[in-house]
């Protein structure tokens, strides 16, 4: 028998263009790979970074206008937690805290003075026709009514004070050289919250003694005043001593005479006007007794 060979020319031409690989064995032969992300790339992410950046400068430059909603809807741009804290902290001066600095900074708003003046409006006139409700005698002649005008006169004295006082205030800094730099909206602001302790002080006005309401304006001016002059001392401590004790000084005035001014028109109530109606009646009841005994005889 012929024996076969048993060796292959692997140098053929039929064999040359043969490919060898290795398929391992851990994975299954149905098993296929599909590559649906792939990892980004160095020059991608710079490119998405410097895209963004000029995002944000874009947006900054874009200042709103002075005419449109959103430049001013940047003043009541505020939490509730923020106001609260910030009425509480115009009620209880603190010597080692700024009021503006701690509270006010770097947000300041319109939206907690804007509603702290418009309670004080309400409460200063409902509060002041209660007082003179509650003084006036029970007669049959004369009938108490509610007097609305005084929500017109409360809306405007508290409304100018609110807004002249500080910008005087404000103009005399920047007149002085304005050493804390406090803007004019951080001094509107200031103001707009020194006003809150007015509010429950109002309704109290209401009790109709007159020694209780003195001592309530009295309490009134030196708490809420006191925070006013701790805001304002480290824009006067470095000028003249003179022209800074002035100033602080008419600034508690100032916050004390707008109290003394409530007390006195929507509150204080003489005898006289008490005395003047009695008269009236008085009067008014002698003349009918008299009119009657003459109609008998």
């Amino acid at each position: 028998m012929e024996s076969k060979s048993a060796f292959v020319d692997v140098e053929s031409p039929e064999l040359s263009e043969l490919q060898f690989q290795d398929i391992s064995q851990e994975h299954s032969e149905n098993e296929t790979h599909t590559f649906s992300e792939f990892p980004p790339s160095a020059a991608d992410e710079d490119d998405e970074s410097g895209d963004k950046q000029k995002l944000l400068e874009e947006d900054k430059s874009k200042s709103p206008s002075f005419w449109s909603f959103e430049y001013y809807q940047t003043f009541f741009d505020v939490e509730t937690g923020q106001v609260l804290q910030r009425i509480l902290g115009s009620m209880l001066p603190i010597p080692q805290r700024n009021f503006l600095e701690y509270r006010i900074r770097p947000n300041p708003d319109l939206y907690g003075p804007f509603w702290i003046c418009a309670t004080l409006v309400f409460t200063t006139a409902i509060a002041g026709n209660l007082a003179n409700y509650f003084s006036t005698p029970p007669t049959d002649i004369y009938k108490w009514k509610y007097e609305f005008h005084k929500v017109s006169y409360a809306a405007t004295a508290i409304y100018a004070y609110w807004w002249l006082v500080p910008t005087t205030v404000w103009l005399f800094l920047r007149w002085r050289g304005n050493l804390a730099s406090y803007t004019y909206l951080e001094t509107i602001c200031v103001y707009g919250y020194s006003l809150a302790i007015y509010i429950p002080i109002s309704i109290l006005w209401v009790i109709n003694i007159s020694v209780l309401q003195w001592i309530l304006v009295i309490i009134g001016t030196l708490m809420s005043g006191s925070v006013l002059v701790l805001t304002f001392w480290p824009a006067v401590k470095n000028d003249d001593k003179k022209i800074g004790v002035i100033l602080l000084l008419v600034i508690v005035l100032l916050h004390g005479a707008l109290a003394t001014g409530f007390v006195l028109y929507f509150f204080h109530y003489t005898p006289t006007t008490t005395s003047t109606s009695k008269d009236i009646t008085n009067s008014t009841v002698s003349h009918l007794t008299t009119h009657t005994t003459s109609r008998r005889s």
